[in-house]
């Protein structure tokens, strides 16, 4: 992050706007439009696309300007058996030690996500179940498994919201289920059936995506 305070305001508010799916994949930007929409000079603009640029979030085309970014398909699909192998590892860490998760923090993101499915806010939704899933991921006491999950966590909802936002916007919000369900199980005690949960919502997921024909 730049020394400046500007630049820091204008990757901070441009950043929020790309999570936000405010700006849609493939749409162009440019530097002066930010600079008036920020209220602010064009230079520190141009240092906070720069940053943005380095984490794969926009591109700048020569005389076109500044393109915001889509994720391929199999990049998401690659992405989310990192993160399930992830989930996997922690529930046999629960199982084999018996590390306890922090059911209370999980049930708190329950709640936020099912009052955003109910309020149909997208972001919302999808920051409350990648916090529940980090939940679990806090109970390895591993800060390895847990930044290499904050690496990806913004890039999977910059995705989904995007593809949310513009390609399925009726779609229900059939994740709520799942999430209910793995509470259900780690409360009782059944980690067995927290992961049958957690395997068989990796194929729903893939099969929602390409019925979806993602193309962002």
């Amino acid at each position: 992050m730049s020394g400046s305070p500007l630049v820091a305001i204008a990757y901070e508010k441009i950043r929020h706007n790309l999570l936000n799916a405010d700006y849609a994949p493939g749409i162009l930007l440019s530097e002066s439009e930010l600079a008036a929409q920020l209220n602010m000079s064009r230079t520190p603009v141009r240092d906070a696309i720069r940053m943005l640029e380095k984490e794969g979030y926009v591109q700048t085309l020569s005389k076109r300007g500044i393109r915001v970014n889509a994720i391929e398909v199999q990049e998401l699909f690659d992405i989310f058996d990192l993160l399930n192998a992830l989930y996997l590892y922690a529930l046999d860490v629960v199982e084999n030690y018996h590390d306890e998760i922090d059911l209370a923090k999980m049930q708190i993101c329950l709640d936020r996500l099912i009052e955003a499915s109910d309020r149909k806010r997208y972001r919302e939704y999808y920051e409350n179940g990648l916090l529940f899933m980090r939940t679990l991921l806090e109970a390895t006491h591993n800060r390895h498994i847990l930044q290499t999950f904050d690496a990806y966590r913004d890039k999977v909802l910059f995705f989904v919201v995007a593809h949310r936002s513009y390609k399925r916007p009726n779609r229900p919000y059939t994740g709520r289920a799942v999430y209910s369900e793995m509470y259900k199980c780690l409360s009782a005690g059944d980690v067995r059936g927290a992961r049958t949960t957690l395997r068989n919502s990796k194929w729903h997921v893939r099969d929602e995506l390409l019925r979806g024909s993602v193309e962002c």
